[in-house]
């Protein structure tokens, strides 16, 4: 059995950068999308990265815009330090890679 690695989210672009990275200068766009919970009235923040031509689309959507992603999961991990021991400890964070999104009216 194959799966599909695919998301589809609806929210509002929060904490957004551009920044220009490698030896190439490529753009990469990164923010949170502040998506409202099923049971309150609080919000989930789930962290969003755009590359190249969608990081520049992406920056041109202001702070605070409902936005519908598409995009795939994308997790990552590295060697940090446990906080608690001082020893090497696994970390691991998910992102959503955005492959294209609208800019919504206020919801």
């Amino acid at each position: 059995m194959i799966g599909e690695n695919f998301v589809s989210l609806t929210g509002k672009i929060t904490y957004p950068s551009l920044k220009q990275v490698g030896q190439n200068n490529n753009n990469l766009f990164n923010a949170k999308l502040a998506i409202p919970a099923q049971k309150n009235s609080n919000f989930q923040y789930i962290k969003i990265t755009a590359w190249g031509s969608m990081a520049e689309a992406m920056n041109d959507a202001p702070e605070g815009a409902f936005v519908k992603v598409h995009g795939h999961i994308e997790e990552r991990s590295y060697d940090g330090k446990c906080r608690h021991c001082g020893g090497f400890d696994k970390k691991y964070w998910t992102n959503v890679i955005v492959d294209n999104f609208v800019q919504m009216e206020d919801v």
